[in-house]
């Protein structure tokens, strides 16, 4: 995986950096980290032993995390890591149990990061998605099935 930083060491101390604004008291810092975190996946920080610990973490502030922003910014890191490297599903299920009481946009997230991992045993857990009020939810409940299969071709 080519690495878009100078050198691996340079990457690492970018998500090293921005992991650290995980653990600001005020919310905005905590949403930017993990947009920062997001930002440093996609330009392939690290290896895959980094990358699989900065999710761990990210996995851990949206459990515990109360604010919707910063759960957001840290989903939306979790998607670009679940596209940019092979991520198991294990890393993922403790934000399954918070499934039934995200908001729209944040069960779009986990269904999209489900269907990215292409572990067929997240199955079970999307498809009850596909009858979800939200027409949005629905189609990424779709999409994400669609992933599971290797099926490329997902709604835009």
């Amino acid at each position: 995986m080519p690495y878009e930083y100078e050198d691996r060491d340079a990457g690492r101390r970018a998500l090293t950096r921005a992991l650290a604004l995980l653990t600001d008291p005020a919310p905005r810092v905590r949403e930017h980290g993990a947009a920062e975190v997001g930002g440093c996946f996609r330009r392939r920080a690290g290896d895959q032993d980094d990358t699989e610990a900065a999710v761990a973490r990210l996995v851990t502030l949206t459990v515990a995390e109360t604010d919707e922003r910063v759960r957001s910014s840290a989903l939306g890191a979790c998607a670009d890591a679940a596209t940019a490297s092979g991520l198991p599903l294990a890393l993922f299920e403790p934000l399954i149990p918070l499934l039934p009481n995200l908001s729209a946009e944040l069960t779009e997230y986990v269904l999209l990061i489900l269907g990215l991992v292409h572990d067929p045993a997240a199955r079970p857990v999307i498809t009850p998605y596909l009858d979800h009020p939200e027409a949005s939810v629905r189609l990424e409940a779709t999409d994400a099935l669609a992933r599971l299969t290797g099926d490329d071709e997902v709604s835009p």
